[in-house]
């Protein structure tokens, strides 16, 4: 059986609710415009759903250059944000990384705080910011946006599909945040990835993706199963950490999309 593109998503918003897509074009950054915009508290640090569960009850998406958010709950009381004219910069951190981002405003501030009950800004990454990726990973020159640490993250349907029959009901693929999800191969195959091509353009397979509390998140309620971690170190334990997914860096720009075939290049 040919391995091929099953699903692609995107997520504006850091941590916020991501949605489905059939193509994605694929720039410097990565995914393009995924995880531009971040949450973060009056510190300037990155929330998340791990501190927030309930972020993944707001969904996001670009109306032209501007961001629109809304509650899953109440979806008429959306906001719509624009960084038009905005100068107001802060330094803001990602786990160790510090980087210079646009302020959103107290309105897209105020809402978020009212929905999520502690005080909040939002703040975009803009062009002429910089954040590379781990040097122990990736070149010189690789950059991301607000994402934990990579560009992309493969998942494997056949690889959940096996996690899914340990707990007797299906898991939702987006509870793990991936950018590119595979049909077609063997579940967990992808560990012994080094290098694949998608649509033309090729990705080094990185890195494993240490998982945190966040796929335990109920994307129904944003109540915590902690039976899926559970699972997880039963199954996928490599020391201290638990894995589920591929961390990877394209090798060019252009366009993958849904039916892409996906080529193994080289093994580990």
């Amino acid at each position: 059986m040919s391995i091929v593109v099953s699903a692609l998503y995107s997520y504006p918003v850091k941590s916020l609710r991501g949605h489905d897509q059939e193509s994605t074009r694929i720039t410097s950054w990565g995914p393009d415009r995924d995880r531009r915009w971040m949450v973060v508290d009056d510190n300037g640090r990155f929330m998340t759903q791990r501190q927030l569960p309930q972020m993944c009850r707001i969904g996001a998406s670009y109306r032209g250059n501007d961001i629109c958010l809304w509650h899953l709950d109440a979806p008429a009381e959306a906001i719509e944000v624009c960084l038009a004219g905005s100068e107001k910069e802060r330094q803001v951190g990602v786990w160790e990384d510090y980087c210079t981002a646009l302020d959103a405003g107290d309105a897209a501030a105020a809402w978020l705080s009212d929905q999520l009950g502690v005080s909040l800004r939002l703040c975009y990454m803009p062009d002429y910011s910089y954040r590379q990726v781990d040097l122990r990973f990736a070149e010189r020159g690789d950059r991301l946006g607000f994402a934990d640490g990579f560009p992309f993250l493969l998942c494997n349907e056949a690889s959940l599909q096996q996690l899914s029959s340990g707990l007797g009901r299906n898991l939702d693929m987006q509870r793990f945040r991936p950018n590119i999800v595979i049909s077609g191969a063997a579940p967990f195959a992808e560990d012994d990835w080094r290098r694949i091509r998608v649509g033309g353009i090729e990705f080094d397979v990185v890195k494993p993706c240490a998982r945190c509390a966040i796929p335990t998140v109920n994307l129904d309620d944003a109540s915590r199963e902690p039976d899926v971690f559970r699972l997880l170190k039963t199954h996928r334990q490599r020391g201290d950490d638990v894995y589920f997914g591929q961390n990877m860096i394209h090798r060019g720009e252009g366009e993958i999309k849904l039916g892409d075939a996906v080529e193994v290049l080289a093994l580990n």
